[in-house]
């Protein structure tokens, strides 16, 4: 475990290398401008599939004065946030009233949903006219999004594992992936076809992550990194989607 220790360490310090040449917003600060943009006017959010990662680490807005529910299926994550309001429920039938919601954040879930239309639908349900669904999740056409969806389940587990060992990490065993609202056009697809409108749609980049046991290798996908950054014509092929949807 010290030899990984040892190469994890030294590829986490030539990621510095790809941000003395990118201008590019990292994905987490483009989803918090849009949760910003829309929990600011907010009067009812609803945090979806949020684990036990408290809202108010995802919005930089103040949050005083506004109801903000939890909801997320797994007990034991819920449990464990601070949000006054919990809802354990999956995303396609969350037991809250028609029209109870301004603004819906979703951070890392689309990937895991294996009926997205369904849960946009319920999503649109749940918000007033004007509302916002807000996201971030990784792009299925980019290379790790690829590896991600063909890889087996065992593997994941497996990874994640050896994440915790070589940095003391907390990661929790990471879900199932589908995929099936990860790229550009599905995003369109699924938000035309359940009363949404696409206001804002981000590609972003970032450093590598999953190479980080490979020296030589993580350094060859830094410079793919800085490609897909810089040639505009490769946006469906960058690394996350990050977007915001207005209720119709």
């Amino acid at each position: 475990m010290e030899i990984i220790r040892k190469a994890v360490d030294f590829n986490t310090k030539t990621n510095a290398l790809y941000y003395k040449f990118t201008d590019r917003q990292h994905y987490w600060k483009a989803y918090q401008g849009f949760v910003d943009e829309a929990v600011l006017p907010a009067k009812d959010v609803i945090h979806l599939g949020c684990g036990p990662l408290w809202f108010g680490k995802v919005a930089t807005v103040p949050l005083d004065g506004k109801t903000i529910y939890a909801v997320d299926p797994d007990e034991q994550a819920l449990a464990r946030n601070p949000a006054p309001q919990h809802v354990c429920a999956f995303g396609e039938s969350v037991p809250l009233p028609d029209g109870c919601a301004d603004a819906i954040a979703a951070d890392h879930l689309l990937e895991h949903l294996e009926r997205p239309e369904a849960v946009l639908r319920e999503a649109h349900r749940l918000l007033r006219p004007g509302g916002r669904f807000v996201f971030t999740a990784p792009n299925l056409l980019s290379y790790s999004g690829l590896a991600t969806h063909m890889t087996p389940q065992w593997f994941h587990d497996f990874y994640v594992g050896m994440l915790r060992a070589s940095n003391g990490s907390n990661n929790p065993k990471p879900y199932q992936t589908y995929f099936r609202m990860n790229t550009v056009w599905a995003v369109r697809r699924i938000a035309k076809a359940t009363g949404f409108r696409v206001d804002k749609l981000y590609t972003g980049v970032d450093h590598p992550s999953y190479t980080v046991f490979f020296p030589g290798f993580h350094q060859a996908a830094l410079a793919l990194h800085l490609l897909l950054d810089k040639v505009e014509a490769l946006a469906p092929f960058r690394i996350t989607l990050t977007g915001s949807l207005v209720r119709e």
